[in-house]
């Protein structure tokens, strides 16, 4: 182990208050990126789209998990599939990124065709040559569908998800979760800055008051922000909405169930954090695209008709500080002269996915968990 790994996994180990940041170098090091996609996103689940972006037969989604290509795809008996996107006759990308429609999946290079379940069938002017299509066929990875999030594993032995998340579920429930049956889009963008970054950002509260103070700081103050519960495998927490109504309103109507005054963030290692309301789930995903860039895509399931274009334009105005700040702090990761300090107990969920990363990268798992003493939700 070289003595950057040594620093990682040393820094990413600490608890509070012991726990600082990690060193910046691992979030513009070839080694340490390498490291992570070997033992993180190629090793664990990763989420990828929600199962209602993918109802008919043929309908799919792809992107590349740690710059590996892969497509999930509803096949003719209505079953979900992962599979490589990439033709098994010379390396060409089969299916468009993104949300696509294909009944067959047919490269744009010399038209090699799959079924939707992997299997070749189709090889133009092979002549006298014979390809072998069935050891031709497309990879398939795991997955798993939880909560109507569909994630993928590229490990051959990944453990289910359900045991895993199974203290979230009582939220959801809370929340009313299963009346949130449809599927708004959000946007797809690349920041120049680490995955780590970004995702480091879209976890924690406490960058809300002075990044976002006209737009989230104005609806979820920071400083009625907390930590739920949790630890290195998933991590809760909480803020309270601002109350803009008068005293006499609110005693003439009351302040409602706790469910309408209290959102919940969820965040599930290492890409996705979602935002649970009385409307709806919205989430980030993130995804490397390289040492000093990610893709970041944002959706939401929510009730039918809950969308609208005011939402859309004030969550493209707190993505864009997001992106402008996590691009500034990437710059200071250049600095050879500085380094991190504490972490504080508002970023005790930064904390949580440092622990991730290192339980990841020491092939241990962590399954210390996190409560605080008070839950406004269940005591």
């Amino acid at each position: 182990m070289s003595n950057l790994e040594k620093s990682y996994v040393e820094a990413a180990s600490q608890a509070l208050p012991e726990a600082r940041c990690l060193p910046f170098m691992v979030y513009s090091d070839q080694r340490a990126y390498r490291q992570e996609k070997e033992t993180v996103f190629h090793n664990d689940w990763v989420f990828v789209c929600a199962e209602q972006q993918l109802l008919a037969t043929g309908d799919y989604f792809a992107l590349s998990i740690a710059e590996e290509p892969i497509v999930v795809i509803r096949g003719k008996n209505n079953q979900l599939r992962a599979l490589s996107n990439v033709c098994r006759h010379r390396g060409t990308l089969l299916n468009d990124e993104g949300v696509g429609q294909a009944k067959r999946m047919i490269c744009p290079y010399h038209a090699w065709t799959y079924e939707t379940d992997g299997q070749l069938i189709g090889v133009p002017y092979g002549g006298d040559s014979e390809v072998d299509k069935q050891a031709h066929c497309l990879p398939e990875f795991a997955l798993e569908i939880w909560q109507g999030l569909v994630f993928v594993s590229l490990a051959s032995n990944a453990p289910s998800l359900r045991e895993r998340y199974a203290s979230i579920e009582r939220y959801l429930a809370r929340y009313d979760y299963a009346q949130f049956d449809t599927y708004y889009g959000g946007n797809v963008e690349r920041w120049q800055c680490n995955w780590k970054l970004a995702m480091e950002n879209a976890m924690e509260s406490y960058h809300l008051f002075k990044v976002h103070k006209d737009t989230l700081e104005a609806v979820t103050p920071t400083k009625q922000a907390f930590y739920l519960e949790g630890g290195a495998s998933w991590s809760l927490t909480g803020g309270k909405y601002k109350n803009s109504r008068n005293k006499l309103t609110n005693w003439l109507m009351g302040e409602g169930d706790v469910t309408d005054q209290y959102y919940v963030l969820i965040s599930l290692p290492p890409s996705f954090v979602g935002i649970l309301s009385r409307e709806s789930l919205a989430w980030v995903s993130v995804y490397p695209a390289g040492t000093t860039e990610c893709v970041v895509r944002s959706g939401a399931l929510s009730i039918k008709g809950g969308g609208d274009s005011g939402e859309d334009e004030f969550t493209a105005a707190f993505f864009a500080e997001d992106k402008m700040i996590c691009e500034r702090v990437q710059q200071g990761m250049a600095s050879t002269h500085s380094h991190g300090g504490s972490l504080i107990e508002m970023e005790r969920v930064v904390v949580d996915f440092h622990q991730y990363l290192a339980s990841r990268l020491m092939g241990e798992s962590n399954n210390t968990l996190y409560s605080s003493t008070e839950n406004i939700f269940f005591d």
